[in-house]
């Protein structure tokens, strides 16, 4: 991905966040708001067996929610999520991070739909919208993350 793709990506969550919350106080309703800080160490079982060493990871991070009571359309659930991995493998390590912002958003034809916006370790980076009633992908991302890189980085 190019810089400029990349600085555009890390753009869109923040104003993301802003558009959806601007909107909520447009229509009145100011959102509760929850921040969970966390940190833990755990044997890091996927990334053992993905990898083929035994791998500890470390995760530190914050999620903040963000909810719109008795509201029918628009934002239901905002939650911003910024998450830092290192895993551990004797003396490599590897540094990932789940970043982003999801939405759950009912549409004025009813339709609840969940957007996920950022990096999914392992999983993609990217949008990803989800019609809720039926579990279809509206859109899905393009860029698919795996193990690979972590592997590389935990084994050489």
């Amino acid at each position: 991905m190019s810089r400029d793709r990349k600085a555009y990506a890390l753009l869109a969550v923040p104003l993301l966040l802003v558009l959806a919350l601007g909107e909520a106080a447009a229509a009145g309703g100011k959102p509760l708001k929850e921040t969970i800080t966390f940190s833990d160490t755990f044997e890091d079982d996927e990334l053992t067996d993905a990898c083929g060493v035994d791998v500890t990871t470390s995760v530190e991070g914050r999620i903040t929610f963000f909810t719109f009571p008795d509201r029918p359309v628009g934002p239901q659930d905002l939650t911003s999520v910024h998450v830092t991995f290192v895993a551990a493998a004797g003396d490599n390590m590897a540094l990932f991070k789940d970043v982003g912002i999801d939405v759950v958003r009912v549409e004025p034809d009813g339709t609840a739909v969940l957007m996920i916006v950022g990096q999914v370790p392992f999983d993609f980076t990217g949008v990803l919208m989800i019609d809720l009633t039926t579990g279809e992908a509206i859109l899905e991302p393009h860029h698919l993350v795996d193990t690979t890189r972590a592997c590389h980085l935990l084994t050489k």
